[in-house]
This record gives structure tokens, sequence and C-alpha cells, in this order.
């Protein structure tokens, strides 16, 4: 199968001194495993959803045009959440749901979507924003029938997540948190349902 996974930092895995973040070490499990998986990276580093809205269908058409296995993973949101030097949101909560919107429009008659929500850097802002935008995403998805999966919570109970963030430049893990991570999305069954179920 071959799946663009799109987003921000995150995504990229910005912070992980082996550079492979979650999506290389999701993709990693998937192989190991014996599944054939073609993963194309195309996080950027400070994009929020609008930035993604305009780039996604131009990088994913020449990846998965044609193809009967293709797939798409979106996540985003930390960077809408963020300040600008007025205090507000770079991207207003109601303008990042609707962008997610038109997202999934254009992309689910295409190719199947599934949705990763935003996570927590374990600071009051952007925290309480992410909270708010990833249950809200959840709906907005929940709508179209595209899986949504909620790391908010999972992320912050989770100790390596939050102590290697502290320790990093304040917003993003190191290798540790990012198999945290990829551990959670590897077991979410709508994922189990593109790769196969677990052993």
């Amino acid at each position: 199968m071959r799946i663009c996974f799109i987003g921000d930092s995150y995504v990229t895995g910005t912070g992980d001194e082996t550079c492979q973040g979650w999506v290389g070490r999701l993709s990693a499990m998937e192989r190991q495993a014996g599944h054939d998986i073609t993963p194309y990276n195309l996080g950027v580093r400070g994009q929020t959803s609008r930035d993604i809205a305009l780039r996604w269908h131009a990088e994913t058409l020449p990846r998965l045009a044609g193809r009967h296995d293709g797939g798409i993973v979106l996540s985003f949101g930390v960077n809408d959440c963020t300040s600008t030097a007025q205090g507000q949101p770079r991207v207003p909560h109601e303008a990042c749901i609707a962008t997610t919107r038109q997202i999934l429009q254009q992309a689910r008659p295409s190719w199947p979507v599934l949705v990763i929500g935003p996570p927590p850097v374990g600071r009051p802002c952007p925290d309480g924003r992410t909270r708010a935008l990833s249950h809200a995403m959840a709906d907005a998805c929940a709508q179209v029938s595209v899986p949504f999966l909620s790391i908010w919570e999972p992320l912050l109970a989770h100790p390596t997540w939050c102590t290697e963030i502290a320790r990093g430049d304040g917003a993003h893990p190191s290798g540790g948190g990012y198999a945290a991570l990829a551990r959670i999305i590897h077991d979410w069954p709508a994922w189990r349902k593109w790769m196969g179920p677990l052993p």
C-alpha cells in the first residue's frame, strides 16, 4: 500500500535523533511484520491547516494517481493553535475545522483517508486550544465517515512524550516520544484495517 502522510513538524519527526519520527517507525514496524507499505512523508515544519490545504493534492496526485492501493493520513493542528504576537491563534478554531472539512471532501472520493488529531505539548497554551480542536476534528470526521484518532489524552498521560518535550525545544519529543506515538497508531483499529490484524 502506498500511503501519503501529510502534515506538520510532528509528521516530519522534528526532534527525533534518528530522523525517523512516528511515520518512519510505524512504517518500519509494518514492513517488519511483512506488510508491503510505501510511505511518503509529506510533513512540512510550521505549516497550518491552511498551508496544507494549498499543497496536499498536488503532492499526493503524482504518488497515488491511478493506484488502487493508495491512502492518505492527515495530521495537523498544533500550528493553527499557536499564538501570534497579538495572542490570537494563527488560524481561528472555526477556520481550521472548515479547512479540515474541505480537505476531506476533496480527498475522500479518490482515496481512503485517516485523520490523526493534534498532540499536546505540555503547556496550557496551545494545549487548551489543541484539545478543543481535537474534539471538533473528531466530530467533523464522523460527519463524513472518516476514521479519526485522538492522541491528545494518551500522549499527555505518557511520561516519555511529556518528559522529552520538556527536555527538548518545548514542542517536540525525541525518539522515545515518537516511538510511543507510533505504537498508539499501530494499534488503532482503523489503521489495522489498512495493514491487517495484529498477530
